[in-house]
């Protein structure tokens, strides 16, 4: 087609034009695709956070490339320290044990919108639900749960679902007050496999652990499972590992009241199309998810221990040493529960501290009081309603200052102590007195 000349060089302009949009459009196409936008998903290392990270990398690459315009930044978190990760606004996403999930739920409002399907290398199929097993060495006299009185126990904490708390019910059923009846109760943390060494060398007599460590621990040859025995052993239908108790719904992939519709919806989609055979496998998935199960079993399990161990708060007969109530009440409250040791010996006081097996000398903690008088009177106002159990927004909205403000306190309040972690500074402090806004020296 002929143009008059006069419209020659308006379409060559024109041409120009759009060329130069285009590829103002590419560009900037280009530079979104450069830079996506971050998820970050906690996810509990209860093996260390080595472990995590190459248990979940497969899932976080999955989900990279099939959740367009995100990248999914895996963040390891222990029972204690998720709390602050949450209420600093670093989560959006968290995958974590059922109990953990349903108390976390109740505070912050999350919603699972996925239950895990783990892998079984022993019956090679995919499993919806979990439990709990109760070791003891082979040729440990301890014969049943009733056996356990007078008895030492190592297990991960006070907040683990199936690390404690599944086999607190358990021993419940059978007459044995965790908190009363026994020798010593030991909280050793994560990893889990440190319960089985320390069963393995006689520290204690039973230790509490997911069902399915002990196979684990023997299929990669660091144990011999002949070596160890599961007290109360029960058998569930197309479960393969020896467990203590009932079964609970698995793990939940849940998302923070924050994000928003369509990105929940999107990512819950690409966890469904993990069942996809050709997906699992171009990913590596061992793990599969599907629709979520329901929590009420372990909301209720975890409702029945919260209320014990509220009553031993108020009636030290129930259980529960004197002097250690108000920390344990304290702990709870604000979801660090995480003690590393807990013991208590007949005839002695009771002990609680982070990554120590005894009590603190007066000493120590004299040192820990010299530390204290560093503190300035609005780090006070904040450790005194921290050790009653308010979380940042409570404390921000009693004082009057912004929720960034209260978690530079807190940062602070670490620092100046050397308390390592808030679950100690909450022991100490309670100790000296700070809970009531004085110090009792």
């Amino acid at each position: 087609m002929h143009f008059p000349k006069r419209f020659t060089g308006v379409l060559v302009m024109l041409c120009g034009l759009l060329a130069a949009g285009d590829g103002r459009a590419q560009a900037n196409a280009g530079d979104d695709a450069a830079a996506p936008r971050t998820a970050h998903v906690g996810v509990l290392a209860y093996r260390g956070n080595a472990a995590a990270m190459v248990e979940w990398r497969p899932l976080a690459a999955y989900l990279g490339d099939s959740v367009e315009g995100w990248r999914f930044e895996l963040v390891p978190v222990s029972l204690s320290s998720v709390e602050s990760e949450i209420e600093a606004d670093r989560l959006d996403f968290l995958i974590t044990n059922p109990g953990h999930y349903v108390a976390l739920a109740a505070r912050h409002d999350l919603s699972a919108i996925a239950t895990r399907e783990r892998w079984a290398e022993k019956s090679k199929s995919h499993l919806s639900r979990f439990g709990t097993a109760i070791i003891v060495a082979r040729d440990s006299p301890v014969a049943s749960l009733n056996d356990l009185k007078g008895r030492k126990l190592a297990a991960v904490s006070p907040d683990a679902f199936g690390g404690f708390q599944v086999a607190w019910s358990q021993m419940q059923k059978q007459g044995v007050d965790a908190f009363r009846d026994l020798a010593s109760l030991r909280f050793m943390g994560f990893p889990h496999d440190e319960i089985v060494a320390a069963v393995a060398r006689k520290e204690v007599d039973a230790g509490v652990i997911r069902a399915g460590l002990l196979e684990i621990l023997a299929s990669d040859g660091q144990i011999r499972l002949e070596d160890f025995r599961v007290l109360n052993a029960q058998d569930h239908r197309g479960f393969p590992y020896r467990v203590s108790g009932p079964l609970f719904s698995e793990w939940p992939f849940a998302a923070l009241p924050k994000v928003d519709k369509h990105l929940r919806e999107t990512v819950l989609i690409a966890l469904l199309r993990s069942q996809d055979p050709a997906v699992a496998s171009a990913y590596g998935l061992r793990d599969l998810w599907s629709a979520p199960l329901s929590y009420e079993n372990t909301r209720k399990l975890v409702g029945r221990y919260q209320e014990r161990v509220a009553l031993a708060a108020v009636a030290p007969e129930a259980g529960l040493p004197s002097g250690w109530l108000a920390v344990v009440a304290a702990l709870l409250a604000l979801g660090l529960t995480g003690v590393a040791v807990y013991a208590r010996r007949r005839g002695e006081p009771a002990a609680s501290v982070t990554g120590q097996a005894e009590a603190e000398t007066p000493a120590e903690f004299r040192q820990y009081e010299e530390r204290m008088k560093s503190l300035t009177s609005r780090e006070r106002e904040i450790l005194e309603l921290i050790c009653n159990g308010k979380q940042t927004r409570a404390i921000a909205g009693a004082l009057g200052i912004s929720p960034k403000t209260v978690e530079f306190h807190r940062t602070n309040l670490l620092h100046k102590t050397e308390a390592g972690t808030m679950a100690h500074l909450v022991q100490i402090a309670t100790r000296l007195g700070y809970d009531q806004g004085i110090s009792l020296g």
